[in-house]
């Protein structure tokens, strides 16, 4: 399979932060991304996981899952007091070889694992994700794998770099 266009980029945040990832969606298109969180389209207010049936959240759970594999990369937006699930897609992604940018001071264990890159605004997240979104994108067709080990490459790179700098 060819990579697309537009990296996939899935942002993880807290339900309650649904319209700020719908603000940053349209600021990914000029980097070479677009967003994969489908969550955030329709979610406004609190959460209410504890009214729904079993499957509509089933359901749910399933359709993230579906967006953040599709993801070349992981945006978790961290703040203190929400967005536990975010911790377990960010991961998730690590454990399926996506690399996660991590923007913000809250910074659980999952923050310091390979793959990981820490970043403390969302400017300085959003230049890694063109830098990303530059070294796949090529004049010809390129194979997803390769696309994938690429901006996987870029990471181990910047955690190299900063083990170095510390």
């Amino acid at each position: 399979m060819t990579t697309p266009a537009l990296i996939p980029v899935y942002i993880a945040a807290p339900f309650a932060d649904a319209a700020l990832v719908r603000a940053i969606e349209p600021r990914l298109l000029p980097l070479g991304a677009e967003s994969h969180s489908g969550w955030a389209q329709h979610a406004n207010g609190p959460e209410q996981l504890d009214s729904m049936p079993l499957q509509s959240i089933q359901n749910i759970a399933a359709a993230n899952d579906r967006d953040l594999m599709s993801a070349f990369a992981v945006l978790v937006l961290s703040r203190d007091g929400a967005g536990g699930e975010m911790f377990a897609e960010a991961r998730l992604a690590l454990e399926y070889g996506i690399p996660v940018v991590w923007v913000g001071a809250r910074r659980p264990l999952t923050a310091y694992r390979p793959g990981v890159v820490r970043v403390d605004t969302l400017e300085e997240a959003l230049d890694l994700i063109a830098l990303f979104a530059a070294r796949v994108r090529q004049p010809w067709p390129v194979e997803e794998d390769w696309a994938r080990e690429t901006v996987w490459s870029v990471v181990e790179k910047l955690g190299d770099e900063s083990e170095v700098a510390a």
